[in-house]
């Protein structure tokens, strides 16, 4: 299989359709948005509910790895993977605050959510810096 590089103006092409499909799905969600707000109902039984709160932290906590190990190697491509640890740390801290049982259970979801905050503060600032991809002089050790 021969593969053929992308013209300029290919790539321009593929480039303006991109920018056209994101603005329109953002003005189509809202009206979606609204459509849910109104149809779904409040509680919900739902299954595999903990497979899906293990998978998220995991996918976080690879993330979060995969972040570290590529800040250690100097690749510019931590700036990518800790924009996507960010984003789905933000998700991760929306539905701990939302989806928590009033009491105890919300308490803890709010002290969650100031660690999942320091998180997607430090992912962001690695993905939003330019040097954000230079590792520390020296990396502390975490105490076991």
């Amino acid at each position: 299989m021969r593969m053929t590089a992308l013209t300029p103006s290919r790539t321009q092409f593929i480039r303006d359709k991109a920018h056209v499909f994101i603005a329109a799905s953002a003005v189509a969600l809202v009206p979606w948005a609204a459509i849910l707000w109104n149809t779904l109902p409040d509680t919900a039984h739902v299954r595999n509910w903990s497979s899906a709160w293990v998978g998220l932290d995991l996918f976080v906590a690879a993330g979060c790895g995969l972040t570290t190990a590529l800040l250690r190697r100097n690749d510019s491509r931590a700036r990518l993977v800790a924009s996507a640890v960010a984003g789905a740390a933000v998700i991760d801290l929306w539905f701990d605050l939302v989806t928590a049982d009033p009491g105890a259970p919300f308490a803890q979801a709010m002290l969650c959510a100031v660690a999942e905050t320091a998180l997607i503060a430090a992912c962001m600032h690695v993905a939003l810096s330019p040097d954000g991809t230079q590792a520390p002089r020296r990396v502390p050790r975490i105490a076991a």
